[in-house]
């Protein structure tokens, strides 16, 4: 994988490293753009899709590799620089930079951030101990597969989707499930009654 620690030469860089900033970097490529690509990414692991994560991944039907937006060789092909592992932890706009974790300031000319989301922490006393999870990342899947498979039973709090699909994969892996939800009804926001 092509590794190159910034400088003045960053035309795009984009924070994030999952599925929106590589869709980034295949759009750029795709429509003629061939000044620098750098991709700043948390995670070590290669740009995946999230949607596996509660379904077929948790399920064991989809390998990591399917949940891969592109296979490395992919970037090397394109000349999009990947710098995973690596926090961005100051935007610069006056300047054109970004401050990676690691000390190195990156220079572009034009900046997406494409970092998503973060689970809700549910505020109740017990909620960092073993065995409690959230879902977000794929360490967080794996993880929580693995305790699937050594449980009786579990208890998802939140009937959204991924809070559903986790329960559906934790059922399926023969589990006992109790889904917790704050509203009359599951996905009542989103699909009303």
């Amino acid at each position: 994988m092509t590794v190159d620690r910034g400088g003045s030469d960053n035309e795009v860089v984009i924070v994030g490293a999952s599925l929106t900033g590589a869709n980034a970097a295949t759009a750029l490529r795709e429509g003629g753009f061939d000044g620098p690509v750098t991709m700043v990414g948390e995670e070590t692991a290669l740009p995946y899709e999230r949607p596996p994560l509660s379904k077929g991944f948790l399920q064991g039907k989809v390998d990591e590799e399917e949940t891969l937006v592109h296979p490395a060789e992919w970037y090397d092909a394109n000349d999009v620089n990947l710098l995973l592992g690596t926090k961005a932890v100051r935007v610069d706009p006056a300047r054109h930079s970004v401050a990676l974790s690691d000390g190195t300031q990156l220079e572009y000319r034009h900046l997406l951030l494409a970092t998503g989301s973060s689970p809700r922490r549910i505020p109740v006393e017990g909620a960092e101990l073993d065995g409690v999870h959230y879902l977000r990342r794929i360490e967080d899947s794996k993880s929580l597969k693995s305790a699937i498979a050594d449980a009786e039973s579990a208890v998802v709090v939140g009937g959204g989707w991924i809070g559903l699909e986790t329960a559906a994969a934790a059922r399926e892996a023969g589990l006992n499930v109790t889904v917790v939800e704050p509203a009359e009804q599951p996905l009542l926001a989103v699909l009303g009654p």
